[in-house]
């Protein structure tokens, strides 16, 4: 649906609520036909949907027509968290608070308090969020509104999601899925749990999981009155399907957001999936359609004034297209752009974090307070307990001095027994701490070195790159063999440092992550030379664990071969096959070229010596086979058999 023809719709829509004749106070139908048109264009036109919402809620409150007020309140706070005005929404939640609690009704406690939560949520601010929620659910459990408790175990899985407790909010959005599976006319609520789930998977890096309850989500929406939140699930699908290098599905889901977000006239709706279809083009390598894309989407962003996350995701991906494109000046701009803006990003984060810290400082001096009045308790009470024991001890003795020996040879014996088992915890426990501390210590030391080289030397190792290129621009013919060197030597040192970074990376140490990275690499590799390259790639069903130095040594052997294939094969075309196997990887890389006599070219030419070295560190081997047809590597690598174990608002519905 194009602009034009929304805006008629508008308004007509208007023109119709002029024609009518003017409502008086008693005719309390008016405000239901008011929220019911509402409804309709809720979601296709929400500014169309406002403006009935506050038509119904200022009539309301003028008659002082209770339901009316109090169902058009819990509309218009709805509509406008979802339009980010989230500081008008709180004041008319709270408003209806007041108003609710002079009224008595369980009912409109139970929507009010709810409204005051929906609107904390959306601005963030959980610790309030949490306790409205939880007095909401309280009269919503007295009305047996029990639909509704499952909306607040949703809010509560998301607030969860959140804060990274990822398993806890699992198990509340499963709460809420195993009511809403049940109510089949109410297919939506269903589509929101499953995408909430989804939303929580992604969260982990967990793409396959994702994109299934993504899917399922899909099916549970309608397609013709629910277009907001399709617009979500399209545009994850198709950032799922671009992780996985899977581009044609990839665009056609974000074409759609697109297409939809549009018809919703959203502009950040547009903005965001914008963003996405221009990664992806970006990623394809077609940075011409990236950038048109681009230019809409900073045409929007200037325009509606939004944050600063969003013009940094944009001057990235500028600088990626036009680096592409030769345009090396306008890269230097969008590079420098996006320094700028990531480190206002990075100081503002820092303030924030400041802030927080400081809260949860002076939380943890309440703790220490707390636990300190508790201790002096536990030592009152120990001396009582050690007071009654000799009283105890002192009658024994007094009926039998064998008896009262005895029992303090007993007692001496538990004793003893207890502060040895006691000790031995201690020691176990210190143990433990130490080992789980140097191993957390060695992966956050990896992140550490590969964040700041991806950060501090990736960003100047490419502005090196950037500038010899527009140097040599500059200079034209005059363009002397040190600045061809520069920029040769800067791009290989990027490549490198990047395969560095992917090695460092703990969350690449799996066996399915090497083998998406070299099939990557194979592909961009063999795209700037003139073989045609052909692969045979699986992965397993789960996840097996793999060391750093692994990785990259397996990697490194593969890229030697491509690159023995490129320079000395004189192929045409080069086959690239990886098999996980039942208890090893077997990876070949094959060519039609001419052949060569292997000992005529062990450690020198082919670097075959190279190879082998590196597979046998790893506990495998490698073996080479060449004839007139042309050469064949085979790496094989060993791997233990034993696998390792995204906000949807809600509205309060009837």
């Amino acid at each position: 649906m194009n602009k034009p023809f929304i805006l008629l719709l508008v308004l007509l829509a208007t023109l119709s609520g002029y024609s009518q004749p003017k409502p008086s106070p008693a005719d309390t139908t008016y405000v239901l036909k008011l929220l019911k048109k509402g409804e309709s264009f809720e979601r296709k036109k929400v500014n169309v949907a406002l403006n009935y919402y506050r038509k119904a809620y200022d009539f309301s409150k003028k008659t002082n027509y209770t339901k009316g007020y109090f169902e058009s309140m819990r509309l218009l706070a709805y509509t406008l968290n979802n339009l980010g005005r989230h500081e008008e929404a709180s004041k008319v939640a709270q408003a209806a608070v007041q108003k609710a609690k002079q009224d008595t009704s369980k009912r409109n406690l139970g929507l009010s308090y709810f409204a005051v939560a929906n609107t904390a949520l959306y601005a963030g601010n959980f610790e309030q969020a949490i306790p409205n929620y939880q007095k909401a659910a309280q009269y919503m459990r007295l009305i047996g509104h029990l639909a509704n408790v499952a909306v607040v175990n949703q809010n509560l899985g998301y607030i969860f999601g959140r804060q990274h407790m990822y398993d806890q909010a699992i198990e509340y959005y499963k709460r809420a899925l195993a009511y809403d599976s049940t109510d089949k006319e109410d297919r939506r609520s269903a589509a929101v749990d499953y995408f909430s789930i989804g939303n929580i998977l992604d969260d982990q890096e967990k793409v396959a999981e994702s994109k299934k309850y993504y899917l399922k989500a899909l099916d549970n929406i309608d397609p013709e009155n629910d277009l907001d939140f399709m617009v979500n699930v399209y545009g994850n699908i198709g950032s799922q399907y671009t992780r996985e290098a899977q581009y044609d599905s990839a665009l056609y889901y974000q074409r759609k957001a697109v297409q939809i977000s549009r018809e919703l006239g959203n502009p950040r709706h547009e903005l965001h999936t914008l963003m996405m279809l221009a990664q992806t083009y970006n990623r394809m390598g077609k940075h011409g359609q990236a950038t048109q894309l681009l230019d809409e989407s900073y045409a929007i962003a200037s325009e509606n004034q939004v944050g600063l996350d969003e013009f940094r995701n944009i001057y990235a991906e500028y600088a990626i297209a036009t680096e592409s494109l030769g345009n090396h000046k306008a890269a230097v701009k969008w590079l420098n752009q996006y320094i700028d803006t990531n480190d206002s990003l990075n100081n503002q984060q820092t303030k924030e974090l400041l802030q927080e810290y400081e809260v949860k400082l002076k939380e943890a001096e309440s703790r220490q307070k707390l636990a300190e009045k508790q201790q002096y308790i536990d030592r009152l009470q120990l001396a009582n307990q050690r007071q009654n024991f000799w009283i105890l001890l002192a009658t024994l003795v007094g009926l039998g001095v064998i008896s009262g020996l005895l029992f303090a040879y007993l007692y001496t014996r538990q004793r003893r027994r207890a502060a040895d088992n006691a000790l031995l915890a201690a020691q176990r426990e210190r143990e433990l701490a130490v080992v789980q501390s140097e191993l957390q210590g060695q992966q956050k030391e990896r992140l550490r070195i590969s964040k700041e080289m991806h950060d501090d030397l990736g960003a100047s190792l490419t502005a090196i790159g950037l500038l010899s290129e527009v140097a040599k621009s500059r200079m034209g013919a005059a363009t002397t063999p040190e600045i061809e060197k520069i920029s040769s030597i800067s791009a290989e040192m990027v490549t490198a440092m990047n395969e560095i970074i992917w090695s460092l990376n703990n969350k690449n140490d799996s066996l399915n992550g090497l083998i998406a990275y070299t099939r990557s690499y194979a592909s961009e590799f063999i795209d700037n030379t003139t073989l045609s390259l052909k692969t045979e790639v699986d992965e397993l069903p789960y996840e097996v664990s793999m060391r750093g130095t692994d990785r990259r040594n397996v990697f490194l052997t593969v890229k030697e071969a491509l690159n023995n294939v490129v320079k000395h094969a004189d192929a045409t075309e080069v086959r690239l096959r990886i098999r996980p196997e039942a208890d090893h990887l077997s990876i070949d890389v094959c060519d039609n070229g001419q052949g060569f006599i292997p000992k005529e070219g062990i450690g020198t030419r082919n670097g075959l010596t190279n190879m082998r070295s590196r597979m046998a560190d790893v506990g495998g081997n490698c073996e080479i086979s060449s004839s007139a047809r042309g050469t064949c590597l085979k790496i094989t690598y060993p791997y233990p058999t034993v696998p390792e174990i995204k906000i949807m608002q809600m509205e309060y519905s009837e």
